[in-house]
């Protein structure tokens, strides 16, 4: 995938250094536009809409900051490329990706670089994650559809076929009632909050689980569920009373 670029610096060389090393380390990152001045890029980036600005702090009379608070709408993501270290904090405060020191090396760019990718498709994967969200709670009937953002594209799936859901580290693996599963590039806080008003409840920190597909409940300290696929799932002590309550409105 291609990522469009503006740098936005006073200094040729630097300009040049800058646009070397993106090819040579990072061509996916396309630099489509160069500003020597505030001034030009408040003309210029509105008008080609970049992914990403690599913004100098010192352009002189002006600086980066005054392009942010002139700019109005933030659409792209900044990593600052500057000689001066006094606006760190500043430029983490406007939500900059990385701050970049000159000279900087091949590593702190790649590094950089990557922290933009990995934000832009987190930030472009939640919009759709929301959209869907909002479809589903405008549609409360069994048939609903969700679609599931996986490291291949998206799973459309029932709800009513989800057995169960898993926290493994960042993702989420959903397991359905013909034994297939789904990684799904998901907080388990996420999917709580898009499956709870179909029945759905968080029985556990790691676990979400489909009230209608529980097959038995175990009494114990917090007790365990078997859903209808076999697996079985420990219930939280702290989690029993309101658990109960679940199961006693089904």
């Amino acid at each position: 995938m291609k990522y469009r670029a503006v740098i936005v610096d006073d200094e040729p060389a630097q300009q040049n250094i800058l646009q070397k090393m993106l090819l040579e380390i990072h061509a996916e990152v396309e630099v489509i536009e160069v500003c020597p001045s505030v001034d030009i890029a408040l003309q210029r980036v509105p008008l080609v809409r970049p992914d990403l600005v690599f913004l100098d702090v010192h352009l002189p009379p002006k600086t980066g900051f005054d392009f942010l608070e002139s700019c109005g709408e933030i659409f792209f993501e900044i990593i600052f490329v500057t000689s001066f270290d006094d606006y760190a904090l500043r430029a983490f405060k406007v939500s900059a990706v990385d701050y970049l020191l000159k000279p900087y090396g091949e590593k702190d760019l790649a590094d950089a670089v990557s922290k933009f990718v990995k934000r832009l498709e987190t930030k472009k994967s939640m919009v759709s994650f929301q959209t869907l969200l909002n479809n589903i709670k405008a549609n409360t009937s069994e048939s609903v559809k969700i679609a599931l953002p996986t490291s291949t594209g998206l799973d459309f799936v029932k709800v009513n076929d989800i057995v169960r859901c898993e926290t493994v580290n960042s993702y989420c693996v959903f397991y359905f009632v013909d034994g297939q599963q789904s990684v799904v590039s998901r907080t388990l806080k996420e999917c709580e909050e898009m499956l709870t008003s179909f029945q759905f409840f968080r029985v556990h920190h790691s676990h979400l689980i489909n009230m209608r597909h529980i097959r038995q409940y175990q009494k114990g300290e917090g007790g365990q569920v078997t859903m209808v696929d076999g697996s079985q799932v420990e219930i939280s002590r702290r989690k029993k009373d309101e658990f109960i309550q679940q199961l006693n409105r089904l």
